[in-house]
């Protein structure tokens, strides 16, 4: 790896002439809050199991207990690894210049509807004893950037909702045991400059910023637009070039993502799953806390009261008074593992230990895998939501309790991490019935929003299929955003869910006269295009082209992939030259389901298209997917609404008799799939429906899908997904 580990307690913290040890949770005295079993195991009576069966049967159940309370710290650690490898060092950011799309990875369960900036903040690497995140205005454009532990608890929200600005903000990132984590702001260079502390020595940071992916690049809310505006307008810096630039910003000379080696995409592949053997899985929670120590009591700024923190921190689950570093009261927990080998100092396989153990131990570990997947794959839908999951109150940082780390595992399976639901909610759906059949994309399926009333009793509480309820700027328009998407969901891989490809065969959105075609050579099967206003191209990137395309020897209205790294040109104008093919055939998981990654990681085109050498003129533009629907297509006023105000969303194979392509989501089907991958692939046609809701309307103000009260846990439910025959 191109990380230096180092000791916590040997690194030496300077920020504006302060210098202390680095002091870690490990090495404090603290009493943390009791915490309970993990996970539901199944009761075993003890008395009746025989002589000798009483150590593997607590083998068995510390194990399942474990692994779910160690499945968030692994995952991060592992993580964080695989980034580095394919998407940026640690300490810098990964600046996303393309929409969430099924030929990028972008982020777990990623979103069409944002722009992701992606980093992993390791305050172990060299020389990282402070950095700066430097994050433009709030003014006119929506982000939020989570700041995440290594427990996948949100530790701080920094955005629209809690620090609105209209100027930049540089915020001070400390690790644990920082003198500067005490204070609420910072004086540098007669500037005051706010402070975020984390818990962990490994954070993770996930910035999203709104962007319509289905505008023009002229738009101002378009990917282009937006990436040029406001996402180059991020920066992580460490201290050091901070200062050195008169505490101000560092910006990177170029943006240009960052492209791994083949020797890093063949060793990102050991760190992209997890493992499924219990020894190599408990070493990575192990190697995880001997990396990020867990935090206690004393860990700054805990203790101090609600209003003495900055609006940018996220306190522990259900603090009222006192703010409370969210990882804080794990210590307990953590002793429970000792007789299984697993402590702050690592993970080792007990020396006493023969075959009998290693299997309850193995047996255990399964156990606490399937009631995670359980959970996540079946959960808490009902009628009374019409089958939409979803927590409005446990969400995002999570209680150090049982309950506390079964949620906060199914989050890590479900998508990685979530926000707050301050900040966003995520209802999922696999079954719209009480029969509990899994959603298939061979399937058609509906969903309709109705207009909102102007105003609600409390006895229509819960309001029904309304529009999802959000904060409102002065114009009346969606300050957040919400979206339905399609995923495709595989509980053995946890880079599931995956976005799906079939997304490319809805061009409604899509503009095939955008730029124009410079010539085509029929000896090497290419073509040479002007650089588009809309980004640069890359292999797998899907194409359409316009109406004089069959003079090329290309069929009007077909779906194109870019079959090779296109060659851009060294002199004069930008032009890239490629190849064509009418398939892009993505690496399948373990599950059967199509993995969404960039294809210098993964995938093959299928046949090369030939092509008809030609002058004449045409144009092309690049296919913009459509994964998800919602209000930055309403704003724009691209879906289309029925007479009575509401809107149907479409989730098909194909577009529905009667139904307009704008308001449709293509879904995975066996027709598709078999044209790609062979009569009978048998690849998964599963689905799964996430309805976004970035920055909802509080509780308090009802309709909402927030809390109203402790007895009162929503006054809005989400409208049913509803099968078409």
């Amino acid at each position: 790896m191109n990380r230096l580990r180092i000791s916590g307690a040997a690194a030496v913290l300077a920020i504006a002439g302060l210098s202390a040890p680095l002091v870690t949770a490990q090495a404090q005295q603290v009493t943390p809050s009791p915490a309970r079993a993990t996970a539901p195991v199944q009761q075993i009576d003890v008395a009746k199991a025989g002589k000798g069966i009483l150590d593997t049967v607590r083998i068995r159940k510390l194990a399942e207990e474990a692994y779910v309370w160690g499945l968030a710290p692994e995952f991060v650690y592992r993580f964080s690894h695989y980034q580095e490898l394919v998407s940026a060092p640690v300490n810098s950011l990964k600046y996303g210049a393309n929409e969430s799309a099924w030929n990028n990875n972008g982020t777990n369960a990623g979103d069409a509807s944002v722009l992701y900036i992606n980093a992993f903040a390791d305050f172990n690497a060299t020389h990282q004893n402070a950095l700066v995140l430097t994050v433009p205005p709030t003014t006119g454009q929506y982000y939020v950037a989570n700041y995440l532990d290594n427990f996948v608890n949100g530790i701080g929200s920094i955005g629209n909702r809690t620090t609105p600005s209209a100027r930049p903000t540089s915020y001070i990132l400390v690790p644990p045991g920082s003198p500067a984590a005490k204070l609420k702001t910072l004086k540098l260079g007669g500037k005051t400059f706010p402070v975020m502390a984390s818990d962990t020595n490994l954070n993770w940071l996930l910035i999203r910023i709104r962007a319509n992916s289905l505008v023009p690049a002229s738009d101002p809310s378009s990917v282009a637009s937006v990436y040029r505006n406001v996402v180059q307008k991020f920066a992580l810096n460490s201290f050091s070039t901070f200062k050195a630039n008169g505490y101000k910003p560092v910006f990177p000379t170029s943006y240009a993502n960052f492209t791994p080696n083949a020797a890093q995409v063949k060793q990102a592949k050991a760190w992209q799953s997890a493992p499924t053997k219990a020894v190599p899985f408990f070493k990575q929670i192990g190697a995880s806390l001997v990396s990020s120590p867990l935090p206690g009591d004393g860990t700054a700024p805990s203790g101090k009261r609600l209003s003495q923190v900055g609006s940018w921190y996220i306190p522990q689950y259900g603090a009222t008074s006192r703010y409370v570093m969210p990882g804080v009261g794990q210590i307990n927990t953590l002793a429970k593992f000792s007789p299984i080998g697993l402590t702050a100092k690592g993970f080792t396989v007990p020396s006493n230990w023969g075959p009998a153990q290693l299997k309850a131990f193995e047996a255990g570990f399964n156990a606490g895998v399937k009631a995670v997947q359980n959970i996540a794959s079946s959960g808490s839908a009902k009628a009374s939501n019409n089958y939409w999951k979803y927590l409005n109150n446990m969400i995002g940082t999570y209680p150090n309790t049982a309950e506390g780390y079964l949620v906060r595992s199914t989050v890590v399976l479900a998508g990685g991490s979530a926000n707050v639901p301050l900040d966003a909610l995520y209802p999922t759906m696999n079954s719209n019935s009480a029969s509990g059949t899994q959603l298939n994309g061979n399937n058609t399926y509906s969903i309709t929003f109705q207009p909102p009333a102007a105003s609600y009793p409390s006895s229509s509480w819960p309001v029904q299929g309304i529009f999802p309820p959000m904060v409102l700027d002065k114009a009346g328009k969606v300050k957040g955003f919400w979206s339905i998407v399609v995923y495709q969901p595989d509980s053995k891989s946890s880079s599931a869910p995956f976005l799906p490809q079939t997304a490319a065969l809805n061009t409604a959105y899509s503009d095939a006269t955008s730029t124009n075609v410079v010539s085509a050579s029929a000896a090497t099967n290419s073509i040479t295009v002007n650089s588009p206003a809309w980004g640069p191209i890359d292999k797998s990137t899907p194409l359409i082209f316009g109406s004089n395309a069959a003079a090329y020897g290309l069929p009007p209205g077909t779906v194109y992939y870019v079959a090779n790294n296109p060659v851009a040109s060294t002199s004069g104008p930008l032009t890239y030259t490629f190849q064509l093919s009418t398939q892009w055939k993505q690496q399948l998981s373990s599950g059967n389901v199509p993995i969404q990654q960039s294809a210098s990681v993964g995938g093959a085109p299928g046949t090369v298209v030939p092509l008809n050498t030609t002058t004449s003129a045409l144009t092309f533009g690049m296919v913009q997917p459509v994964s998800q629907l919602g209000s930055e297509q309403l704003d724009a006023g691209d879906m289309h609404v029925n007479g009575d105000g509401s809107v149907t969303i479409w989730l098909s194979p194909t577009l529905p008799i009667g139904a307009d392509a704008h308001n449709w989501i293509p879904t995975p089907n066996t027709t598709y799939y078999d044209s790609l991958y062979g009569p009978s692939s048998g690849v998964s046609t599963d689905i799964q429906a996430m309805i976004r809701m970035y920055y909802p309307t509080p509780g308090n103000t009802p309709p909402s899908i927030l809390p109203y009260s402790s007895n009162v846990k929503t006054t809005y439910t989400l409208p049913a997904l509803v099968t078409v025959s």
